[in-house]
């Protein structure tokens, strides 16, 4: 009698009970998880977090860089009107010019080609221009038929003021002309064309000359009464 009701007792047990010699069953003992696996797998969790976090803040900065406005040719100094501001996030391999520094790059010479719209970077610079002692640099707005087509930095010139009472008509009035005009010698450091979209054809010159003749150059360019003439190279 014993022995069958505890057989009817095993019986009872759950099917997922481990068979033992003499037929009866006893429950599997429970697994216990680690607390060290447990706390490793939240670690990893918030490192992921944080990682992807770091990332889409690192993505989500922009900095104020330099970029080339209109193309530049290769020996040109840099004006204001050659560069522009863009907002981009970095690359760590690039090195481009931060806004901030833009005073520090006008009056350098491009080292080669700039095309618009690229960044700029100090690669593609030359040195600023030094000037020697008793040397000046004006900027004249010049006119088509006041100065030769193709004049490039680098050309050695000849500045002429043709005078106030031959501004009207940009031609000196009677006599002879090495009577009346006196020229000055000068060398190109630079050549701004007009943007195709303005309308007005006037192109800006940059010229190295005697610091004495400066102003009053200056001024008559500002009246439109220089003339600029190109000399032929030294061999």
């Amino acid at each position: 009698m014993r022995i069958s009701a505890t057989r009817s007792r095993s019986d009872a047990q759950p099917h997922s009970q481990h068979a033992l010699d003499g037929g009866l069953r006893v429950a599997p003992a429970a697994r216990r998880r680690s607390p060290a696996w447990i706390a490793g797998g939240v670690l990893l969790v918030l490192l992921c977090a944080l990682a992807f976090a770091v990332g889409q803040t690192r993505l989500g900065v922009h900095q104020a860089v330099l970029a080339v406005a209109r193309d530049v040719p290769a020996g040109r100094i840099l004006t204001d009107g050659d560069l522009t501001v863009v907002r981009i996030s970095v690359d760590p391999s690039l090195r481009p010019i931060l806004a901030s520094a833009r005073d520090s790059v006008l009056g350098r010479p491009a080292a080669v080609p700039l095309v618009a719209g690229t960044l700029l970077s100090d690669a593609e610079l030359g040195a600023a221009v030094a000037l020697p002692p008793g040397q000046a640099v004006i900027g004249v707005p010049l006119k088509p038929g006041q100065y030769p087509p193709g004049l490039a930095p680098g050309a050695r010139v000849e500045v002429a003021d043709t005078g106030a009472d031959s501004a009207a008509s940009g031609q000196p009035s009677g006599g002879d002309l090495q009577d009346q005009i006196e020229t000055v010698p000068a060398v190109v450091v630079g050549v701004t064309a007009p943007a195709a979209d303005s309308g007005d054809p006037t192109t800006v010159v940059a010229l190295q000359l005697a610091a004495r003749r400066a102003p009053a150059l200056a001024a008559a360019g500002a009246a439109g009464r220089v003339v600029v003439v190109l000399l032929g190279t030294r061999s």
